[in-house]
């Protein structure tokens, strides 16, 4: 019979020894027992007492500030450090874990990368990285590269840029986040975009054209074609696509994803009261402008669809719906130049009368913010002595996101609208 006694759950013990050791080094570390060293962290009033062995156990560079031929005497002075983040390094070393959740921002979890760097402290570095892997997302990468980079934090910015290529490959739009987002990218981040993601061309045009907007408000300047060829002048880019942007002559992208992946969004005006109708024949074509403050895609017109006729035929009296067939065009309307993007001939058939009907443009159109979009409805002889319905609108929808601007081309206010709303997205 064995005398041998096993014991089970040895690893889960030492882990409980080890985080019970370190709770009691870090109580000395608060309450300055047995310390013998001192830092002064960025011209801060507060001195950090520490121990100088647990320092130098969890980094080479303190062993070396403590241990070495040159080792620090008095108290170390840290100047690139803000002290909350070296009091979060300072908490790794004697606790071993970092709570990322209680970190208030991005510029603060970089700053501990750097720290992790500068200290060489692999398990901090490790846990850094790890915690950028799983958690860069549309609405940040941007902001976290652009601080990396004038962090020079090679690792952040490799892997902002492996994951902002995917974004941009898939056909994600990062427009809207750059307009929204309150930290600005420097010139030198979006040359080194660029030079990563030139062949995403169309995403790039609304991403370097949303860049240049918020580089106007930046630097109070007028959006204007001068204004963009004087914030682009840096940028390293192929003058053709730097007129392509200034001109904003590219509209149309292609390929735009279609289907369940864009949740439209029907943006509706509110109606006040119904005025003299449009009669064919009076008139051929309405015109109306649009405007947006986003990048959006725009998949459908919101049109009112004819009125009853007054006098029927026997065969028209048993009918409830007709064939509409119309013609609809739009174009960019940016510095006193005026450019078709759309222009096809939609022929509707089944159309209720005395309703809306939605009109789906053969294509989806990308339209830039800030920028006037004519649309005009055009009909043929074959619709001469027919009336729709005309009303007073508000001169604006929106939803959550976004807000969309209308207005009449026409001599009064009174004569009102058909066109009563848009379905579109976000261009994402």
């Amino acid at each position: 019979m064995s005398n041998k006694v096993e014991i089970t759950g040895g690893d889960k013990m030492d882990e409980e020894i080890m985080a019970d050791f370190s709770q009691r080094f870090n109580e000395m570390r608060l309450r300055s027992h047995l310390v013998d060293c001192t830092f002064k962290v960025n011209g801060g009033d507060k001195l950090y007492n520490c121990h100088k062995l647990i320092l130098a156990a969890a980094s080479p560079v303190f062993e070396a500030m403590f241990y070495g031929a040159l080792a620090e005497k008095q108290t170390v002075k840290i100047a690139d450090i803000r002290p909350c983040v070296f009091e979060r390094m300072l908490d790794f070393i004697y606790v071993g874990t970092v709570d990322f959740d209680a970190i208030a921002n991005i510029e603060e979890t970089l700053e501990l990368y750097y720290c992790a760097q500068k200290y060489m402290i692999d398990s901090l570095h490790k846990q850094c990285v790890n915690y950028f892997g799983n958690n860069i997302k549309p609405n940040n990468v941007l902001k976290i590269l652009d601080i990396a980079y004038s962090m020079n934090l090679e690792d952040i910015i490799f892997s902002c840029l492996c994951v902002l290529k995917h974004f941009l490959s898939s056909g994600m739009s990062l427009s809207n986040i750059i307009l929204e987002s309150s930290h600005h990218l420097s010139k030198s981040c979006v040359d080194l975009i660029l030079e990563d993601n030139y062949e995403v061309k169309d995403n790039i045009i609304c991403m370097i054209r949303a860049w240049c907007i918020t580089e106007c408000e930046q630097n109070r300047l007028e959006m204007c074609s001068d204004s963009l060829k004087t914030v682009l002048q840096d940028i390293e880019l192929p003058d053709k696509l730097k007129d392509t942007i200034v001109d904003c002559s590219f509209t149309s992208f292609q390929p735009i994803t279609t289907g369940d992946k864009y949740s439209w969004t029907p943006i509706q005006r509110i109606h006040y009261k119904a005025v003299r109708p449009l009669i064919i024949g009076d008139e051929m074509s309405f015109e109306a402008s649009l405007t947006c403050n986003r990048f959006i895609v725009l998949k459908s017109l919101s049109a009112n669809t004819r009125l009853t006729p007054q006098l029927l035929t026997l065969d028209l009296q048993r009918r409830d719906t007709y064939t509409e067939n119309v013609t609809v065009e739009i174009c960019s309307k940016f510095n006193n130049k005026v450019e078709t993007i759309y222009q096809e001939q939609h022929l509707i058939c089944d159309v209720p009368f005395n309703t809306s009907m939605e009109v789906k443009l053969e294509h989806q159109i990308v339209l830039f913010p800030d920028i006037a979009y004519l649309v005009r409805i055009k009909w043929g002889p074959e619709s001469l002595g027919y009336e729709y319905p005309r009303s007073i609108l508000s001169s604006y929808g929106k939803s959550k996101n976004f807000r969309v601007n209308f207005s009449e081309n026409i001599y009064l206010e009174t004569d009102g609208s058909i066109l009563n709303g848009i379905v579109c997205d976000l261009y994402k």
